[in-house]
């Protein structure tokens, strides 16, 4: 009898001292990153993300060149080129909120993989088209494989870094928006600047097929490189694949460090905390689910008490997109067309009416020659992006996110009527810059204030859900633009500037922190 319980206590001591053991092992994913460092990964991932990022927004971008440069060839009127701008934005806009889910199901890099490759494809494909709606219809594939970019790119690039720095590593990833708005027209400057054919039959490849090889060329390199990568070891423990987290972090630890993680841990063998997740950001491998969840899952953001907030922000946010990106894919054609005539008495509209008139009174032969004003105008609108940036993140905190949201608006709001009036080429110039600008910049503080607006758990399903309302916004812009710009030129600046007057009103109803 004696005997067992001493054989009963030995083993509970046993039990209880490896109990202690595994506990000393058993590592918080973000602290063992901590200790890991900042390193080679994170670098890295860094410039994959903005290779990456690049691609997606070249691929929209772009559209606005090859509208013009291909408008001979394709015979196509000014509302089949707002279609052809709106085509891959229109794919994004269907995509990137299911891209979220799904990627939160197979994983982040699996999407991300996919996304890119499908959409480098795509485009490879899209270089030979000879059909503007099989082009319309190929880009609108793209967009959608781009959705998945940019549904995972964030969440993954987060995950690899240390609570620390995920603010700034984003931060930092963004920025290559603005790059993009740069690498756009130089890049097309410098293909376009040579003109020269090659016939391949009955099919003729001209310089501005290649822009869409250039576009897809950074997303390429960027996918490559991540080949090297695992799957976010963040992910692979909410979904309690513990084993291939662990592999996944001591990848990190040797790239980085270049050593194996025991000898960083000083043990053989360790544990991970699982990640905890909840059962409504869960997907079932039925795919037949998917939009049901997906719709259950959103529902909560539009009930009280931040749901009518909610409401007013997105509105605002779609608003921001509808002038800011709108005017900027329409922008090349407005300069190129007003290049040519522009003088210092005439104002953009009466230049367009002017354009109008004469392809109405003469056979005017088919140009799609680009200026290099319109390219210069465009590098200076990319500059004009990062400065504004930069400028930016210094007067969020003293001047509060809410007075920098208003006086941006409003003065963006100002801008758009002077351009009814003014003439002068550098004015005219400065306007365009500052209605693109100002409220392009104004949606990054938005989404901040829409996080706030929030729950924790609703915050992802939240910036998602109005960025692509904000893309419905692209996609409504570049259409009416197509149709009236030119014939009711007035009419549709008025329309843009009555938006961006209702997004200041709506801006001051939502109550939007001081400061970040």
């Amino acid at each position: 009898m004696l005997s067992q319980q001493v054989i009963a206590r030995y083993a509970t001591m046993q039990n209880s001292f490896q109990s202690n053991t595994q506990a000393l092992h058993l590592w918080d994913y973000d602290l063992i990153l901590e200790k890991i460092g900042y390193g080679k990964t994170q670098w890295l991932l860094l410039i994959i993300s903005g290779l990456l990022t690049i691609t997606s927004v070249a691929a929209q971008q772009s559209m606005s060149i090859i509208a013009i440069t291909s408008q001979c060839e394709f015979g196509s009127s000014q509302a089949e080129k707002g279609l052809m701008m709106a085509a891959c934005v229109a794919g994004l806009f269907f995509s990137t909120y299911i891209w979220g889910y799904i990627s939160d199901d197979i994983g982040r890099r699996k999407v991300l993989l996919c996304g890119v490759f499908a959409s480098n494809i795509l485009q490879f494909v899209l270089m030979f088209v000879t059909n503007i709606w099989i082009f319309n219809i190929i880009n609108l594939f793209v967009g959608i494989s781009i959705g998945g970019v940019s549904a995972a790119i964030y969440a993954y690039l987060s995950e690899f870094n240390t609570p620390k720095h995920r603010a700034v590593a984003i931060n930092y990833s963004t920025m290559f928006v603005s790059v993009t708005a740069i690498y756009v027209p130089v890049t097309a400057w410098m293909v376009l600047s040579s003109n020269w054919s090659l016939s391949l039959g009955d099919f003729v490849f001209r310089p501005w097929r290649l822009i869409m090889l250039i576009s897809l060329l950074p997303g390429l390199m960027g996918g490559l490189l991540l080949l090297r990568y695992p799957e976010s070891p963040k992910l692979l423990l909410s979904q309690n694949k513990t084993n291939e987290a662990i592999q996944a972090v001591s990848w990190i630890c040797k790239f980085n460090r270049g050593t194996p993680i025991q000898d960083l841990l000083n043990c053989d063998v360790f544990l991970l905390k699982s990640e905890v997740e909840s059962d409504e950001n869960s997907i079932d491998n039925i795919p037949r689910c998917i939009l049901s969840k997906i719709a259950r899952a959103t529902a909560p953001l539009f009930h009280k008490p931040h749901g009518l907030y909610f409401i007013i922000s997105n509105i605002a946010v779609f608003g921001m997109f509808f002038s800011s990106n709108g005017m900027q894919f329409w922008f090349p054609e407005i300069v190129n067309r007003s290049s040519e005539a522009f003088n210092d008495s005439s104002t953009v509209c009466e230049i367009l009416s002017e354009y109008n008139t004469k392809a109405e009174n003469f056979t005017l032969a088919c140009s799609d020659h680009i200026s290099n004003k319109t390219y210069i105008d465009n590098i200076i609108v990319g500059v004009a992006f990062l400065i504004g940036f930069s400028i930016q993140g210094t007067l969020i905190n003293p001047l509060g996110r809410k007075n920098v949201l208003l006086a941006a608006l409003i003065i963006a709001t100002f801008s758009g009527i002077c351009l009814h009036f003014f003439g002068n080429r550098t004015a005219v110039l400065v306007l365009f810059c500052l209605y693109i600008l100002l409220p392009g910049l104004s949606i990054s503080i938005m989404l901040g204030a829409i996080v706030d607006l929030v729950p924790t758990n609703l915050r992802g399903k939240a910036v998602s859900f109005c960025m692509s309302l904000g893309r419905l916004g692209i996609i409504a812009a570049t259409n009416l633009m197509g149709f009236m710009l030119q014939p009711y030129c007035n009419i549709t600046f008025a329309i843009c500037n009555f938006i961006l007057f209702v997004c200041v009103v709506l801006v001051n109803i939502i109550p939007i922190q001081r400061s970040t």
